[in-house]
């Protein structure tokens, strides 16, 4: 399933097609994390009138570099949010103003786009797609005190990282991840397993999280093997990883970057055994993107999904009918459409700016009366604490921002393809 072209739908909103890692290596840090005041959904006690402003969000997905063949995807999950929030009256009265940017899996790229969106009034971020890209960017953010949701970034790195409340996430973190992995890997009768990945906080992150789980269920990893993201070349790291004749391998890519690894394995042979990859390639089209046909069929994956119920049969509706291809859905799609929403519930409750956002988020996630897209505005809108359903499911934000409930997809490959198999769900 791909969207790689302009919709309809984004132009009505002035969006461009727009975009779980990054391209730039981010030094880790353990901070204990802060947050700001108690969050509500309910409505301010003052008396005053709350502002009349718009609410000015910004869609801040990679146009550009290793994730934009995803990118469009993913960003149409939040143009969706958007339209349906301005035909039912928008917020304050007024329509939802929507800025495009292109973060380009990329700190630099990313931070102009950043920087645009604030001097053009964005007091909330449905974004960044890559963790790595995040983290160069949060300090900007947190500093013009502008709220950052993202639908994709999954590296545990952001639990531990001060956000100031100002950030918060629609998908999990990958320490569960992980444990989905190495139970697939175990499931398969894999017993010595081999990992190459990407070296940024999302790769390494994921490969840590997915080998501690797979030892610890009685597995053997021979080696982990990292990439440099702008790297062109992976001859060296492909025989690395393919030495001591390992059960299967686990391929932690991108898009781009990951042909360059996958086409010397096929050339060397490491595609006869098996391999297993992760959300950052899903529903990229690796066989046309890396000229390889037949050769990853059969090979299965990972990725944070979607739990089944209303909510998500009526974002698949919505999707199929805005996407260019009729595709119903796309990775990280509803979580981009839950960041959107979340932001809006809470501006619906507590006000427009940045901070009255941050405020009501995790209140907004949980605890209240449950409700659906854009019903759920209209309940805080009049002072009714919300329990938002989202598309991707229970999300039940914590103080870090994390959500506490999730699903995970395992998918296979079919040609362009990645099919789901099953799913497995994690409650609060």
């Amino acid at each position: 399933m791909k969207n790689r072209k302009a919709l309809a739908l984004i132009a009505i909103l002035a969006l461009v097609a727009a975009a779980c890692g990054s391209a730039d290596e981010v030094v880790e840090e353990e901070v204990v994390v802060t947050t700001e005041a108690p969050a509500t959904t309910e409505a301010p006690a003052e008396t005053t009138a709350p502002s009349s402003d718009p609410l000015v969000l910004a869609s801040l997905m990679p146009l550009s570099g290793d994730l934009a063949s995803l990118g469009p995807g993913i960003a149409l999950g939040a143009a969706i949010a958007v339209e349906q929030i301005n035909a039912a009256g928008g917020i304050n009265g007024q329509p939802v103003v929507l800025i495009e940017g292109d973060s380009g899996c990329d700190g630099a790229v990313a931070l102009t786009s950043l920087n645009d969106a604030i001097a053009q009034g964005a007091q909330g971020v449905m974004g960044a797609a890559c963790s790595g890209t995040s983290l160069a960017i949060l300090d900007t953010a947190i500093a013009a005190q502008v709220v950052m949701v993202s639908p994709s970034n999954t590296s545990p790195q952001f639990t531990t990282t001060d956000t100031k409340g100002f950030y918060a996430r629609t998908a999990p973190s990958d320490l569960l991840q992980g444990d989905v992995l190495a139970s697939l890997l175990v499931d398969d009768g894999v017993q010595t397993v081999s990992i190459i990945s990407r070296a940024d906080s999302y790769g390494r992150g994921l490969a840590e999280a997915t080998a501690a789980a797979f030892e610890a269920a009685g597995g053997t990893v021979k080696t982990i093997v990292y990439h440099a993201t702008d790297a062109s070349e992976f001859t060296s790291e492909v025989t690395a990883v393919g030495k001591g004749a390992p059960d299967a391998i686990v391929g932690i890519l991108f898009p781009e970057t990951g042909c360059g690894v996958l086409q010397p394995a096929f050339e060397q042979g490491l595609l006869d055994i098996p391999w297993y990859m992760t959300d950052g390639v899903k529903d990229a089209g690796l066989a046309s993107l890396c000229g390889l046909g037949t050769a990853l069929d059969g090979f299965k994956g990972t990725a944070p999904g979607s739990a089944a119920g209303e909510a998500l049969e009526a974002f698949k509706v919505a999707y199929a009918a805005a996407s260019a291809d009729g595709s119903d859905n796309f990775i990280f799609a509803p979580q981009a459409y839950d960041a959107v929403m979340l932001m809006a519930i809470s501006a619906a409750a507590n006000g427009v700016t940045g901070p009255e956002i941050a405020a009501g988020l995790a209140a907004a996630s949980s605890g209240g009366t449950k409700c659906i897209g854009v019903e759920c505005i209209a309940l805080a809108a009049a002072g009714e604490d919300v329990d938002y359903v989202g598309a991707s499911g229970e999300i039940e934000l914590d103080e870090n921002g994390d959500p506490t409930a999730s699903t995970y997809d395992i998918w296979t490959t079919e040609g362009d393809n990645n099919p789901v198999l099953r799913s497995v769900d994690f409650g609060s």
